[in-house]
């Protein structure tokens, strides 16, 4: 038996609680990365071992097990509202994901080797000087997503997790299917027994550059979209009756409690500890913010100016490193600024002039292929991508 009419109505509108999540962690790497671009050699601190540079590392990282929580959420919903079926089949699937995720990626990468080859191709002892080891195999690696793997921050330091992502997209078809068959205990405890089994059994190999416990926050995801939409009645009694924003809340807690009580150094090594409850932090958010009598959250993730920025979010995750780079080598250091200076720089006039310069990029290559191509029985707007 099924509750159905229990089940919150969840329009795109209702989602833009799920674009400010996006935009958030995307402000939070952008942070990240314009900490790191001021910081040169092996002065990596501003100030001190818990300085915001170093900081902000850890949290850079962990926005992007947000982001894979967010994925497994929004990539879920269409299934569920299939019955828990993939439309149009594996194929159908593959074939959305890829128009939706290669063309904007693709130019972004070909715009980092433009700029590497011309204007921002020479060693400045800035976090940049990774990308300019440029060779045939990685330019191969990258057109064939395996970045994750080989070849990994070369062309752009940020285009790891876009593979890491595209793989996860393969094993969808497999997780809807488990889930079908076995139901969410199963798949999401296998998920994060499985991941975290990889990631501990090939200690020290490439495999462990791929983050292969992402498969659990994925899972984390697709259960936060059940407990959201899903009209069966166990889901219907974990919506009303759960204490997600308390959970959430919780999650954050401990995950700030180990970072420092761990320290920088030893939390930048142990960032797979730290996405588990980072992981359970976002699903109970996702699911907080849903619900009417919480939606603080939901209120808070949905302002505005956080809803636009996050519908373009992916297009400034691919581009702002060589942007930053750009702004950093030939405005701010010419000017003679203190890394203090350059840093609020960043933060200001630059934060808003790579915004633009997202957006634009956004149009040009990412907005013509979010929905479905001419011909197609569904007009709707395809699933958002992670960032």
């Amino acid at each position: 038996m099924t509750t159905s009419a229990a089940t919150p109505a969840i329009s795109r509108l209702r989602l833009e609680y799920v674009d400010g999540m996006r935009a958030l962690a995307a402000l939070v790497v952008y942070l990240n990365h314009a900490y790191a671009q001021v910081s040169t050699g092996d002065q990596v601190a501003l100030r001190g071992p818990w300085s915001l540079a170093r900081v902000s590392m850890v949290a850079g990282h962990l926005s992007v097990t947000v982001f894979i929580v967010i994925s497994g959420f929004c990539l879920t919903l269409p299934v569920i509202s299939q019955g828990g079926e993939l439309r149009g089949g594996v194929k159908g699937f593959l074939k959305r994901r890829a128009r939706r995720i290669l063309p904007p990626y693709y130019a972004a990468v070909a715009l980092c080797l433009v700029l590497i080859w011309t204007v921002i191709g020479k060693p400045t002892g800035s976090l940049w000087d990774y990308p300019l080891r440029v060779t045939p195999f990685s330019i191969l690696d990258h057109v064939l997503l395996i970045q994750d793997l080989f070849a990994t921050s070369r062309i752009n330091y940020v285009f790891w997790s876009i593979a890491v992502e595209w793989h996860i997209y393969f094993i969808v078809p497999l997780l809807v299917a488990a889930w079908r068959r076995f139901g969410a205990t199963t798949v999401v405890i296998g998920c994060l027994l499985l991941g975290y089994a990889l990631r501990f059994g090939f200690e020290g190999t490439r495999v462990t550059r791929a983050h292969p416990q992402f498969l659990g926050m994925f899972a984390l995801g697709m259960l936060a979209a059940h407990v959201v939409r899903a009209p069966e009645d166990h889901y219907v009694r974990l919506r009303a009756r759960v204490p997600w924003t308390a959970i959430a809340a919780l999650a954050f807690a401990l995950a700030v409690g180990l970072a420092s009580w761990w320290g920088v150094g030893l939390s930048e090594s142990r960032f797979h500890w730290l996405d588990l409850p980072v992981g359970i932090m976002t699903a109970a958010a996702l699911t907080a913010a849903v619900n009417q009598r919480s939606n603080v959250l939901g209120r808070c993730f949905s302002w505005p100016p956080l809803v636009f920025l996050g519908t373009f979010s992916y297009s400034l995750y691919l581009i702002h490193a060589p942007l930053l780079q750009l702004l950093w080598q030939y405005f701010l250091v010419p000017l003679g600024l203190s890394r203090e200076a350059m840093l609020g720089c960043l933060l200001t006039i630059g934060l808003c002039l790579v915004t633009l310069a997202s957006y634009g990029f956004f149009r040009l290559f990412e907005a013509p292929f979010m929905r479905a191509p001419q011909g197609s029985t569904s007009r709707k707007p395809e699933p958002e991508p992670a960032r």
